[in-house]
């Protein structure tokens, strides 16, 4: 196993998806997508029931990381179990198909080629590989060509051009030596020879049968299973990798949303993002690209959270930076004495004050409206004359106190007063803002 298979928290991630975690789900898809894409199609050759393998496999994972048991410690070999059974579905529901889109199989060949010819990287003291090369060519053929087969052992001995009854003594001393060999396989099993047929895909319909009774009524064989699949993943190493596709995550993520109660706002989203991304696969030009990397930034609701969040981070940062220079210090709004609920003035007092009118009205040249302070004791005294049709701005009064009374009257032109002698039009109390 490579150093990169080694240091990534398999069982930590199956965790996170089992209490709901997207980013563990997408993790894990980064770390085994390519493989299994590569794996699938070595096996399928034919790259959509490829990708739909890779997807259904990510949705059962999805659904069933709960049940992972994490006393068995193989949890590579518990994804790849699933995977390898769902590319046995796609074999067996389309068979047929499958069937004439391969009239021939070379890569089986390519795959045996590619993974002896590099294999002797992989040979460390007590590895894999070390314990595998010490196997005679014949029989490592054996051992990889079934591994990667899409067919039945009869049509695998021949295309390996040997009799059935050889091709079963070549697994059996594979397996024996590499079970005798190999320390996670030194826990002695009555069917670890058995178990490793089964996970290898060498075993006939009833003795797959017999396998899958022997693994659901002891969960040693279980675990011995797991043992054997993440062996055999070793295998893997040597497949020629490519970047998946960007549609295949997006098809991901509509199976997990799948199950939501109401997810027809996120099977929508991710719709319109599986076309984009495969207009986008398509797309040649500069501009063409931009154009639907910004379509797919618009229709994205997490580019929103993100942007939303960038400024209030912007703002957040300015306050800070620069806070309010002349921040609101009271507000009070006054409402007419003679008709109910209706708003006449504004009143808010910063490093002056000022009175909004909310109602314009042109009183003449004989009449003014005056504004007044009524303090928590009764004293009324003067703020000045205001527009009642415009915004006047007077200089701030620091006598001004929560709770105290504003009020506004009509008075005469002709007259200074010092006191209300005219009526009260409008009134509010003041707070603080």
């Amino acid at each position: 196993m490579s150093q990169e298979k080694k240091t990534f928290n398999y069982a930590k991630e199956l965790q996170a998806i089992a209490k709901g975690s997207k980013k563990s789900l997408q993790s894990l898809y980064e770390q085994e997508a390519s493989y299994m894409l590569a794996f699938a199609f070595k096996v399928l050759q034919h790259y959509k029931f490829a990708e739909d393998t890779v997807v259904e496999t990510f949705g059962i994972i999805w659904n069933n990381a709960k049940y992972y048991d994490e006393s068995f410690n193989h949890p590579r070999g518990w994804i790849y179990a699933i995977f390898r059974y769902h590319l046995n579905n796609t074999l067996r529901k389309n068979y047929l198909a499958l069937k004439e889109n391969k009239k021939e199989n070379p890569v089986l060949g390519d795959v045996c080629t590619n993974l002896h010819a590099g294999v002797h990287s992989f040979m460390e003291q007590g590895s894999f590989y070390q314990v595998f090369e010490e196997l005679p060519e014949e029989t490592q053929k054996v051992l990889i060509t079934t591994y990667f087969s899409a067919e039945s052992l009869a049509d695998t001995a021949t295309l390996l051009e040997m009799p059935l009854g050889r091709l079963k003594e070549n697994i059996l001393l594979g397996l024996r030596h590499i079970a005798q060999k190999r320390e996670p396989l030194a826990f002695k099993h009555d069917h670890t020879i058995f178990i490793g047929e089964f996970v290898l895909g060498s075993l006939t319909d009833t003795e797959q049968q017999k396998a899958n009774t022997l693994l659901s009524e002891d969960p040693v064989a279980e675990n011995m299973s797991l043992v054997w699949e993440e062996e055999f993943l070793n295998f893997t190493s040597q497949l020629i990798l490519e970047k998946t596709p960007e549609p295949l995550w997006v098809r991901v993520k509509q199976v997990t949303v799948a199950s939501d109660k109401d997810n027809h706002t996120d099977n929508q989203e991710l719709e319109d993002e599986l076309q984009l991304s495969h207009d986008q696969s398509s797309a040649t030009g500069f501009f063409d690209k931009l154009l639907l990397t910004l379509r797919k930034c618009w229709i994205s609701r997490n580019f929103w959270r993100m942007t939303s969040l960038v400024l209030l981070g912007v703002i957040a940062a300015l306050l800070v930076i620069r806070p309010l220079e002349n921040p609101i210090k009271a507000t009070a709004t006054l409402n007419s004495s003679t008709q109910t609920n209706q708003v006449g003035f504004i009143v808010k007092q910063d490093n002056k004050l000022t009175i909004i009118p909310i109602i314009r009205q042109n009183l003449g040249d004989q009449l003014k409206l005056q504004l007044w302070h009524r303090d928590a004791q009764g004293f009324t005294r003067s703020l000045g004359i205001i527009n009642s049709s415009d915004n006047t701005v007077l200089a701030a009064n620091s006598t001004l106190k929560t709770g105290d009374l504003l009020l506004i009257s009509l008075e005469p032109t002709s007259q200074t007063s010092e006191s209300i002698t005219g009526q009260i039009l409008y009134q509010g109390v003041i707070a603080s803002f």
